[in-house]
């Protein structure tokens, strides 16, 4: 009886995490999207160049990537995950704030990448308290609706919100306003989430020095896949993402109020992508889905190539293009968390993810503008194909690890023997 009791008391102690975790990071991810939505107001206001745009957004980026990994790894040694989680998580949301008080490029320029500095280990942390909170079985379910919070606040009701809130206050204001919920969220995460207990260093191979965490990292193929995949994967995805708006404007002539609905389509089935997919991942495996979604990936560019401005490619555009962003957390969260010891999980999602912010977020995208202008935005559907589909090489090494999966063929090897 006690153990019904003390099961039930988890389940809801469990959905309660989710819950809180989907707002706290649907919202605290808006301190990332939100200049991007308003920088039409902020342009002329502050007197900013194009260039001085990509240099804003550079410096968040490079800083995201960065603190990622030097801030996870520090973290991961000295343990103590939740304290991590909370400082960064209220860092975020006081220098996203702070933008507000940005008068000139340089200010903006230095506040953004605070925002970089303090958002870029969160992301990591996040997940790795849901993966310490939630047990093995709900985990891809669990982290798909906590990632889907991305898509339903920041990259949904984020836009709307915003651009209408410039519309009758200042973008000092939105900026105020578009931090102050996940500041809210992060009191509610300090005085609910339990203290979640630093893990034991466990054994490593022989000859893998313990003092080396990169070493360390590596010698588990799964780290290794993970760290590739993030680069092939981020440079699809980061491109289609980036000059859609354009390949439908320039390519296929349509309006930009019928490529926004084209797009929003896009954004609302990639809410359904996030919950399905990594539940669909805990009954059949990480590696077969993602697998049959990079095939489903790759149908997107290749009609855009192929028949530019078709409504062939618009369907395909609009039901497979956000595939890759709702399973981007299997490489990102769920694989690094059950593949390696509990010591690691935080410096594990953060080298993967970096690399992705580094070469699919700057280089690829950059190369992509050039093929663009040398030969046509249709033409850069070739690069985001080589993406995906190097994508689907790599995950053939993928060692499964969903732990149904993983358990069912474990019995079957029993059953053989």
């Amino acid at each position: 009886m006690e153990n019904n009791l003390d099961a039930k008391k988890q389940f809801g102690y469990e959905n309660k995490i989710i819950a809180l975790f989907f707002l706290t990071w649907g919202f605290l991810f808006i301190d990332r999207l939100a200049i991007s939505f308003i920088f039409p107001v902020i342009v002329p206001d502050l007197g900013l160049s194009n260039a001085q745009v990509g240099t804003i957004n550079m410096s968040f980026t490079i800083m995201w990537g960065i603190s990622a990994i030097v801030v996870s790894a520090f973290a991961d040694k000295m343990g103590n995950l939740k304290r991590w989680l909370v400082v960064c998580g209220f860092l975020t949301a006081i220098f996203g704030g702070c933008c507000a008080f940005a008068h000139s490029y340089v200010a903006l320029l230095l506040l953004r990448a605070l925002v970089g500095v303090a958002e870029g280990p969160f992301s990591t942390f996040i997940m790795a308290a849901l993966g310490k909170s939630v047990r093995g079985e709900r985990l891809g379910l669990s982290v798909g609706i906590v990632n889907a919070g991305v898509a339903v606040i920041a990259a949904t009701l984020g836009p709307i919100f915003l651009t209408q809130l410039v519309a009758v206050t200042t973008w000092q204001m939105a900026f105020v306003v578009a931090a102050a919920p996940g500041f809210i969220l992060m009191i509610f995460v300090a005085l609910f989430v339990k203290p979640i207990p630093d893990a034991e260093r466990e054994p490593v191979e022989e000859g893998i020095s313990k003092k080396n965490m990169f070493s360390e990292l590596w010698s588990y193929r799964n780290f290794r896949v993970c760290f590739f995949l993030a680069m092939t994967h981020m440079s699809g995805y980061y491109i289609i993402q980036i000059y859609a708006s354009l390949y439908w404007t320039e390519i296929a002539k349509i309006s930009v109020q019928t490529a926004g609905f084209l797009m929003s389509a896009a954004g609302f089935l990639g809410i359904f992508w996030c919950v399905v997919l990594p539940k669909l991942s805990d009954n059949f495996g990480r590696r077969k889905v993602l697998l049959i979604c990079y095939v489903a990936s790759f149908l997107a560019p290749l009609t855009m190539f192929a028949a530019p401005g078709s409504h062939l490619a618009m369907v395909m555009y609009a039901v497979c293009s956000s595939i890759p962003g709702a399973i981007g957390i299997f490489w990102i969260n769920l694989i690094p968390m059950e593949s390696l010891p509990k010591h690691l999980t935080s410096t594990g999602i953060s080298i993967p993810m970096s690399m992705g912010e580094f070469i699919g977020g700057a280089l690829i995208t950059t190369i992509a503008g050039v093929i663009a202008d040398l030969f046509g935005l249709a033409n850069m559907m070739v690069l985001v194909m080589a993406g995906y589909a190097l994508s689907f090489v790599l995950v053939l090494f993928v060692i499964e690890t969903a732990p149904k999966v993983v358990a069912r063929q474990k019995q079957k090897q029993e059953q053989l023997q």
